[in-house]
């Protein structure tokens, strides 16, 4: 029984206290719904998982345990992770709490959150530390992104300059590239942003590959659609009545934004792709292209 030095992460859902009163009410989602979301921030299986296949993220990341020291506490609305300090560790807790914002975004749930270093006696029941406690306390001044000079409180899981670093130093080519798939790096500011994966990957040229314009505008137009999807439940349940939930909005609605420009850049590659081919194609046959 002792105090040990792990990854830590605190995670908040935002807007709780309204969707469960609205719950109650009968005006807003049923029980079941409130239920699956909670279930977004882990479900407490995940050490008996990692017990029993070992590590999901860069399986080949130096470890201590094979369950990488990992537990999931729930509060309410909130959970606590902690993992072991390693490559393994840190990059398997970052990719569960990337997974959470995600689930979240799909069903139009904003959420803030904080990951640090720092000393913690985390088990099943009981979580007690000055690493949880400073997690916790930064949880509520998040800034990461933020558009005013004093704005505090923007709807980020924002990862303390102590995680990023150990990352950069691990020497690990695998963690370094999935976190940076995983997280938006701005200066010495980051933070989780699962934004970036809405989006469709255009095979420019492979040889042998020949592309499928149709097909591949139809993949766009299905995340197109997804994000456009996102954006409505997004909007859905924003309180306009309340000024401090409308700012928060705004960052999800933003990223939200810069995907479906992101599709429509997608769609123009597509079809100058096509036409040069169209066109490479026609000068191959001896017609004039």
């Amino acid at each position: 029984m002792e105090f040990k030095d792990k990854v830590i992460a605190f995670i908040d859902i935002l807007g709780w206290s309204r969707l469960v009163e609205n719950t109650e009410s009968g005006a807003g989602v049923p029980l079941a719904e409130l239920l699956r979301l909670l279930e977004c921030l882990g479900t407490g299986n995940e050490r008996a998982a990692f017990e029993r296949t070992g590590s999901k993220w860069c399986p080949s990341a130096q470890h201590q345990e094979r369950n990488l020291d990992f537990q999931v506490s729930q509060v309410s609305d909130c959970a606590i992770v902690s993992a072991e300090i390693s490559p393994a560790g840190v990059i398997n807790l970052l990719a569960h709490c990337w997974a959470a914002v995600l689930h979240l975004l799909e069903h139009g749930i904003m959420c803030r959150g904080y990951i640090k270093i720092g000393r913690i006696y985390h088990t099943e029941k009981h979580f007690i530390g000055t690493g949880y406690q400073g997690a916790l306390a930064a949880e509520r001044s998040v800034d990461a992104f933020k558009r005013e000079a004093d704005e505090r409180g923007t709807p980020f899981v924002q990862i303390d300059r102590s995680v990023s670093s150990y990352i950069e130093r691990c020497g690990d080519a695998c963690v370094q590239k999935i976190f940076l798939r995983m997280a938006r790096v701005d200066g010495e500011v980051a933070a989780l942003f699962p934004f970036q994966r809405l989006k469709h990957h255009v095979v420019v040229q492979v040889p042998g590959f020949t592309l499928d314009a149709e097909r591949q505008k139809q993949s766009n137009s299905n995340v197109r659609n997804r994000i456009r999807k996102y954006r409505a439940s997004v909007e859905s349940h924003i309180d306009i009545g309340n000024p401090d939930a409308v700012a928060k909005s705004k960052h999800y609605l933003a990223a939200l934004d810069a995907q479906l420009a992101q599709c429509d850049e997608t769609e123009r590659l597509i079809d100058a792709i096509a036409s040069r081919n169209t066109q490479q194609k026609s000068g191959s046959d001896g017609v004039p292209g």
